[in-house]
């Protein structure tokens, strides 16, 4: 795509967003000045953004962020660090996929938030219990995307090795990974998504501090500016994530390489 057209395809987007973002705030504002909703439980934008705002000053915000981000990061980690290779293998491997397969497809669809109880009695309250709620949330989205791309090259790139003789480590270096990295990329994007979904639910039930925590903490003092301004901070960091992280990777590896990321 030609520069200037990109511009222009850039600039329409940007003030079909912001237009949209503008209109859903007037929205906001006309349903609290006509008072569809309690005041004590539905705030106004401004207050919404003075909230934001204080927090900002007074440094509560950025403590709470912080003790999330790290949680978030290291679940993430640990995820991709069991799920990739797992997904490799499943893909490889007929023999380990029909025998584990149906297993992680029954665990697959049990909620994050259900294994927290759990959690807490193996880990205690803090830290660990939440990471380990990211961890177990986040692993199948990266493991079956990987499993994905490595099926989709195994038929005709596993005759081309066998043929040459590659020895399996090679074929799995050279052509697997980098062969599936789309798919892989596409599972981290869904897995980050899925550990801002599970972390505040986590973190009300098994943190002392975090931006889950200070959401509950908010709803005791009946205080939904504060509420809401949580929201919007996991909000503006997904769209950062999504929108400068990813991209930034995607630049470095599939766009160097000719191969685009595409969504499963």
């Amino acid at each position: 795509m030609r520069a200037p057209l990109r511009r222009r395809l850039v600039h329409r987007d940007t003030l079909l967003s912001t237009g949209f973002i503008v209109a859903f705030l007037a929205l906001w504002q006309a349903v609290w000045w006509a008072k569809l909703m309690p005041p004590w439980a539905f705030p106004s934008p401004a207050a919404t953004f003075q909230a934001l705002w204080s927090m900002l000053l007074d440094g509560s915000l950025a403590k709470n962020v912080g003790a999330s981000f790290s949680r978030q990061i290291t679940g993430i980690v640990l995820a991709a660090i069991a799920g990739v290779p797992l997904g490799i293998y499943l893909g490889m491997s007929p023999y380990f996929r029909g025998a584990t397969l149906p297993f992680f497809r029954m665990l697959y669809p049990i909620p994050g938030l259900a294994w927290v109880p759990l959690a807490i009695l193996w880990f205690g309250v803090g830290f660990t219990s939440t990471v380990f709620v990211i961890f177990i949330s986040g692993i199948w989205p990266i493991m079956f995307n990987t499993m994905a791309g490595v099926q989709t090259l195994s038929g005709q790139y596993t005759e081309v090795a066998k043929v040459y003789m590659a020895p399996r480590w090679r074929y799995v270096r050279r052509i697997l990974v980098p062969g599936s990295l789309p798919f892989i990329i596409t599972g981290l994007r869904l897995t980050c998504g899925v550990g801002w979904r599970v972390i505040s639910g986590a973190e009300m039930i098994s943190s002392i501090i975090g931006i889950g925590f200070m959401s509950d903490d908010a709803r005791w003092q009946l205080r939904p500016d504060i509420m809401i301004a949580g929201m919007i901070t996991i909000a503006i960091i997904g769209l950062v994530t999504e929108n400068w992280l990813f991209d930034f990777i995607e630049r470095r590896t599939l766009d160097k390489w000719g191969m685009k990321a595409s969504g499963m």
